[in-house]
């Protein structure tokens, strides 16, 4: 073998080798940026992920608060117009206490109420329009003595001067009693339900 047989035998060896190096190199480096880019769309997408797990549950949280907001609006509104309802009526005991069926129940009452104190001092607090006609049901009672009270729509309130007790027949209480144990049918009534 010559020199230069010998040369190009060594050189296509080392040939060969930087060859093989080459391609390990390659696939090496190859391998290396496959792995930064998983690993940084892994990254990147668990960023979205949480992005996305986090917007969602603002929604949710504003998605609740609007839907509170919304019934306390209704609530709000309902009482606008249960509390309508309650100032209508309100509005026509003037026409209740010009009934013969009020003044026979503020007869009953006092008859009954007159009947039980015997020889006990009592005040019976009444309307300016009713006084008269309170009066009038007492008769020459000396026991008893009438006085009217400004703020009372109708009905009566006794007093019992000894025992310091009232009792009020106002229709004003009558009416509050009356209405708070029927609010709900009310809203039922001018909202639907049940």
């Amino acid at each position: 073998m010559d020199f230069e047989q010998l040369l190009d035998k060594s050189l296509n060896k080392v040939r060969e080798e930087i060859k093989t190096e080459l391609s390990k190199s390659l696939d090496e480096a190859i391998k290396l940026l496959n792995e930064g880019h998983n690993k940084i769309v892994q990254e990147y997408s668990q960023r979205i992920n949480e992005l996305i797990v986090k917007t969602k549950e603002e929604i949710e949280g504003e998605k609740a608060r609007l839907e509170v907001e919304n019934k306390r609006t209704l609530l709000v509104e309902k009482e606008y117009w249960i509390n309508k309802v309650y100032e209508r009526v309100l509005g026509k005991i003037g026409e209740v206490v010009k009934t013969k069926e009020y003044k026979d129940a503020i007869e009953n009452i006092i008859s009954k109420e007159i009947k039980e104190i015997r020889e006990e001092k009592v005040t019976i607090y009444c309307s300016p329009n009713d006084k008269l006609m309170i009066e009038k049901i007492v008769g020459n009672n000396k026991n008893v003595t009438v006085k009217t009270d400004e703020k009372m729509l109708g009905g009566i309130k006794i007093y019992f001067e000894r025992s310091g007790l009232t009792r009020d027949f106002s229709l004003k209480l009558i009416l509050d009693q009356v209405f708070d144990s029927m609010r709900g049918k009310i809203s039922d009534m001018l909202f639907g339900g049940k």
